[in-house]
């Protein structure tokens, strides 16, 4: 067989296959049955073999079974319209019922309206003017409707129902309520037999002590499971959790938050920040990673902790009890720095406690010791206790190269308006001060040890020095000054490391020691003990 004859048979082929299909189509339209009725009148009007049927009217087509009160059907369209009490069985599962309705035979589409209701064995669908298509299973209704399960009623002006998928499409105004909660959104996908919520659009979902809000998302209305994407929001009582997205698991009170983490307590008023946060409410705490960062509001200015991690502990209201910072811990305020390998800020007393090498700069002054206590009333600096190998330093005023420096056990300092006034220094006190004329000719250097002393400060400066129990002081001249007087045994200046900024808390890495100098090499042997001690 040739090329060419081969292709007219072909096309021959094809034309017959298509004949055949249609012919089997036209066969296979079946036409609407006529199963009972009290009384049948044939009408003209309604078409070649149209009829009016009245009372108790019962018509099949293709396996599907309509009864109502009275009909018009139309023969030669394969049509009808029904009223009053109608009801369409459509499979096993699936009912229609309404007051009017509209079927087309040929099409398998039908349109009913008023007290409209739809239903399934999971759900019921209501609404007074529902579009059914037979062939796609899919009800669509367009002027309100109110979808009722087990567990949840949704109410939208349009609606989707695909029957086959087990799933609802709701779009404009959609509402969902049950007993935990209420959704709102513009438009959402139900699936019927797991209960659950897709969304994409500004949604929200209040509880009795929750509140969250998402751009896009998923819910599983009876796990009680969520996930919420892009502008991820979740307020539980005094608490907000916000991110890029966020999972919020509400059986067993866990929700996890990425990126632009947010946590917010609006009790104590501060915030923490991140790139990623747990938070266990049953088990009373959160905490948060990757550039985490606390922010604590005050009237006077705010304090910004960082750590590698921030720990919170609630208590039984879901309120912050402590903060805990712990590894690499740097905090910023305008008017004091510090840090320590780790923290604890106890809320309800606004006491701060220092551990691990804690360092404290204040004005010219650089406190250290194995641990320190901060206490705050109302944001303002109110006592400060140094315990263990206290070390108190500020630079020379007048020349730089030299540090007046304060040695102890232990230490506490009292505070008015911010300012450091009282220093009382318990257990073999040592100082080493600079003094000077007014016209700034140097006096020398004294160098003072005593079992106690009291120092008295106004505007960051010296007033006076009490000593306790026979001091022993000695003035060096100027000129006569040992070199290895000038420092109190474990001196380590590590104005580098203070924070200048807030941005500065972040940065804890070695210094650069290319610096041959005493100091640098004091401080990078600081830096290695302290890296020792996490090990």
């Amino acid at each position: 067989m040739n090329k060419t004859k081969r292709i007219v048979v072909l096309l021959l082929l094809s034309l017959s296959i298509s004949f055949t299909g249609k012919a089997q189509e036209e066969k296979s339209m079946k036409k609407i049955e006529i199963r009972k009725a009290i009384r049948g009148i044939y009408d003209k009007k309604l078409g070649e073999n149209g009829q009016r049927l009245i009372g108790d009217v019962e018509v099949e087509h293709e396996g599907s079974v309509l009864w109502c009160d009275s009909a018009y059907l139309y023969g030669e369209k394969n049509s009808m319209d029904a009223f009053g009490h109608v009801h369409i069985q459509m499979n096993d599962t699936l009912q229609l019922y309404g007051d009017k309705l509209f079927y087309d035979g040929n099409s398998r589409i039908a349109k009913v309206k008023q007290n409209v209701r739809l239903e399934d064995k999971k759900l019921t669908l209501y609404t007074d003017d529902l579009i059914y298509n037979r062939n796609t299973k899919v009800g669509e209704y367009i002027v309100w409707g109110k979808v009722v399960d087990s567990a949840n009623v949704l109410t939208s002006k349009t609606g989707l129902y695909y029957s086959d998928k087990e799933e609802v499409f709701f779009y404009d105004s959609v509402v969902l309520v049950n007993k935990e909660h209420t959704l709102k959104t513009d438009s959402l996908f139900y699936n019927t037999r797991f209960k659950t919520l897709t969304f994409n659009g500004p949604t929200t979902i209040v509880g009795d002590s929750s509140y969250m809000y998402a751009e896009s998302g998923f819910h599983n209305t009876e796990s009680d499971y969520t996930r919420l994407k892009k502008n991820a929001f979740l307020q539980d009582k005094a608490n907000t959790l916000q991110g890029d997205s966020l999972y919020y698991d509400k059986m067993r009170g866990i929700a996890e938050v990425f990126e632009n983490v947010q946590i917010t307590d609006t009790v104590e008023h501060f915030v923490v920040q991140g790139g990623y946060a747990n938070y266990r409410k049953n088990e009373h705490f959160a905490y948060v990673v990757d550039r985490a960062m606390a922010i604590m509001i005050e009237d006077t200015d705010s304090l910004f902790i960082h750590a590698d991690t921030l720990r919170l502990l609630l208590d039984s209201a879901d309120k912050v009890e402590q903060l805990l910072a712990y590894h690499h811990m740097k905090f910023f305020r305008a008017d004091f720095q510090g840090m320590s390998d780790s923290m604890v800020y106890q809320m309800k007393d606004s006491a701060i406690y220092f551990y691990h090498d804690p360092v404290i700069w204040y004005e010219d002054n650089q406190f250290m010791a194995s641990e320190i206590q901060l206490v705050l009333q109302q944001g303002e600096l109110d006592s400060v206790l140094f315990k263990k190998d206290v070390f108190l330093i500020s630079q020379d005023s007048i020349d730089p190269q030299y540090f007046n420096q304060i040695k102890g056990n232990n230490m506490v300092g009292w505070f008015i308006d911010n300012d450091l006034r009282k220093i009382n220094v318990t257990g073999n006190s040592e100082t080493v001060y600079f003094l000077w004329e007014e016209d700034k000719t140097p006096v020398g250097m004294t160098r003072i040890s005593a079992e106690d002393m009291i120092m008295f400060l106004k505007d960051n400066k010296l007033e006076t020095i009490t000593y306790k129990k026979e001091p022993k002081a000695k003035l060096y001249p100027p000129a006569q000054i040992p070199a290895d007087q000038l420092k109190l045994n474990g001196f380590k200046w590590l104005i580098e490391r203070r924070p200048k900024k807030k941005e500065d808390i972040f940065i804890w890495e070695a210094l650069d020691v290319s610096k041959k100098d005493e100091k640098t090499i004091e401080i990078q042997e600081d830096i290695s003990d302290i890296q020792s001690l996490k090990k």
